[in-house]
C-alpha cells in the first residue's frame, strides 16, 4: 500500500459501490454501514498522544495494512497532504469524518477502490474501520469490516475481559461496533410520524439522526438509524436489532405511501409534478431545496406517479449536488450563487431532455 496524493476531481469521480442501489430494499434504504472502533494497547489514546506518537501509530497501521494481502488493496491518504476541497469530497462520501478531515499529525485514511472499505487512523480512536454497502446488506458490510479487523488485530488491541474493546468514548466500549442505515422516509415525514419513530427507537437503544450523523438535519427526509451503545450485546445482536428496525421502517414507509395516496392523492401528484418541473427547468436551486425536490420526486417515481428513474441515478445525484463535488468539477472557485446555479445545471442536464412520461 503506497501513500498517494489524490486530487479532488479524482476523488469526486471515483466509484462507490453503494451508489448502484442493488441491495435489499434499495428503493428506500440508500446504504448501510458497519463501523468498528479499535485502539492499540501499546499507545495512549489519540487525544493524549503527541505528534511523534501519532505519527508512529500511523506508521504502524499503514505498514500492517501494506503487508497483509488477505484484504482488498487499500490506498493510503495523508489528510494533511490533501487540500480542503479533497477533504470535503471524502466527508461528503462518508469515507472520513469531519473530525478526521481537519487533519493533524498522523491523521490518515486508507480505502479500497470501490469505496466499500475505509480505515480512519487517529481520529477519535487509533483505528476506525468502516464498511459501506447498498440497501440493507448490513450483514455483508459486517463481514467486510470483520475481515479487515481480523487482519489488524495482531497489532494488539486494547481489550479488557469485562469491558471489551477500550475506546476513547465510553459509549463505544464493548464490541466497538456501530451499525447504521441511511433511509429515505418521505411519506412518514409528511404524515408526521417521525417523532414517534425517534422515540420508539430511543427506547430500544437506537438513535435517529440526519444524513451526516450527529448534529446534522434531516433535509430530504433522509435519516441515519444506528445503535446507541455497544456494550452488553454481541455484534450479531446489535446487527439484528438495527436490521430489524430498518426492515420495519421500510414496511412502515411503504404503508405510509399507500395511505398518503389514499388521503392526499391529488395533492401528492401536484407536488410531485411541480418538483419534476423544477428539476427539469429551474436555474437556481439551493442545497436544502434540491434535497426536498429529489425526495418527493424519487418517492413519486417509485409510486409510478412520475417516470421511472433507476436508483443509481437518484443516488448519484445525492452526491453530485453537494458543494465539494460541484466545486471539484468546476474550472474555477464558485461563489454561493454560482453553486446554486451549477446545482440547477446538474439537474437540467439529466431531467430536461426526458419525456414527461415513459421509462428512462
Amino acid at each position: 500500500m503506497e501513500i498517494m496524493k489524490t486530487g479532488a476531481r479524482e476523488l469526486a469521480d471515483s466509484p462507490l459501490e453503494w451508489l448502484k442501489g442493488r441491495g435489499e430494499s434499495s428503493d428506500i434504504v440508500f446504504s448501510c454501514r458497519v463501523r468498528l472502533a479499535r485502539n492499540l494497547e501499546r499507545f495512549v489514546f489519540p487525544w493524549r498522544a503527541d505528534p511523534a506518537t501519532l505519527n508512529a501509530i500511523a506508521d504502524t497501521i499503514r505498514a500492517r495494512i501494506a503487508s497483509d494481502h488477505s484484504i482488498k488493496p487499500l490506498r493510503s491518504l495523508v489528510i494533511d497532504s490533501l487540500d480542503p476541497l479533497a477533504r470535503g469530497i471524502l466527508v461528503e462520501r462518508h469515507l472520513v469524518s469531519p473530525a478526521l478531515a481537519r487533519g493533524g499529525p498522523g491523521r490518515e485514511a486508507a480505502m479500497d477502490e470501490k469505496g466499500i472499505l475505509s480505515v480512519m487512523v487517529n481520529e477519535e480512536d487509533h483505528i476506525r474501520i468502516q464498511a459501506f454497502l447498498d440497501g440493507l446488506r448490513i450483514h455483508d458490510a459486517w463481514k467486510a469490516a470483520r475481515e479487515a479487523d481480523q487482519s489488524l488485530e495482531d497489532l494488539g488491541y486494547a481489550f479488557d475481559g469485562k469491558s471489551g474493546f477500550l475506546t476513547t468514548c465510553p459509549t463505544n466500549m464493548g464490541t466497538g461496533l456501530r451499525a447504521s442505515v441511511m433511509i429515505h422516509l418521505p411519506a412518514l415525514s409528511v404524515l408526521r410520524k417521525i417523532g414517534r419513530i425517534v422515540a420508539d427507537c430511543g427506547r430500544i437503544g437506537l438513535t435517529v439522526r440526519g444524513m451526516y450523523g450527529e448534529g446534522s438535519d434531516s433535509a430530504g427526509s433522509l435519516f441515519q438509524v444506528s445503535n446507541q451503545v455497544t456494550l452488553g450485546q454481541s455484534e450479531e445482536e446489535l446487527l439484528e436489532k438495527v436490521y430489524g428496525v430498518a426492515s420495519g421502517l421500510v414496511d412502515k414507509e411503504r404503508s405510509a405511501r399507500t395511505q398518503l395516496m389514499d388521503v392526499k392523492g391529488s395533492e401528492l401528484e401536484d407536488k410531485a409534478w411541480r418538483a419534476w418541473g423544477l428539476l427539469r427547468y429551474a436555474r437556481i436551486v439551493d442545497r436544502r431545496e434540491s434535497l426536498e425536490l429529489l425526495s418527493i420526486s424519487r418517492m413519486a417515481s417509485e409510486m409510478d406517479i412520475l417516470p421511472p428513474v433507476p436508483a443509481i441515478i437518484w443516488n448519484r445525484l445525492l452526491l453530485d449536488i453537494q458543494q465539494a463535488h460541484m466545486q471539484a468539477r468546476a474550472d474555477r472557485p464558485l461563489g454561493a450563487e454560482e453553486l446554486d446555479a451549477r446545482r440547477a445545471d446538474v439537474f437540467r442536464r439529466l431531467f430536461e431532455p426526458l419525456p414527461e412520461t415513459g421509462a428512462i
